[in-house]
């Protein structure tokens, strides 16, 4: 099936021309790697953006460049989300459905980006929670 994109193409290609105002979205493991790319072009385009991570430390260290781009209109925040604990993804679950129940944004979506976190069932969960 051939497209648009290809195994050139950036995350900034991908949502060239995209408006994400108003569009909140969860993107986990934003302390690396794609996590970091993936929440930085969302907030750059718009989005508020919840990082989910594992070590808040470390992911306030590797996400100054998001920060700099959702200057430019969109948000960025950090949740901690440890999804090998159930404790921490109940935690997390229940903080961003305050959140979201507390500042509402027409469009809220939730994705959750990385495909070990299908692991265990525990992505369901945080899911179930946030009534996707």
């Amino acid at each position: 099936m051939a497209g648009p994109f290809g195994a050139t193409s950036t995350t900034d290609d991908v949502l060239a021309g995209r408006d994400l105002s108003g569009k909140r979205v969860l993107v986990t493991g934003v302390s690396a790697g794609l996590g970091i790319e993936t929440a930085r072009a969302l907030a750059a385009h718009g989005a508020q953006v919840v990082g989910a991570v594992r070590d808040l430390a470390k992911a306030e260290r590797a996400t100054n460049e998001v920060r700099a781009q959702a200057a430019n209109g969109g948000g960025f925040e950090l949740v901690e989300l440890d999804l090998a604990s159930l404790r921490s993804v109940r935690a997390c679950a229940d903080a961003l459905v305050a959140a979201v129940t507390a500042r509402p944004l027409p469009h809220d979506i939730e994705q959750l980006v990385a495909g070990h976190l299908v692991r265990d069932g525990l992505v369901c969960r945080l899911l179930g929670h946030l009534g996707a």
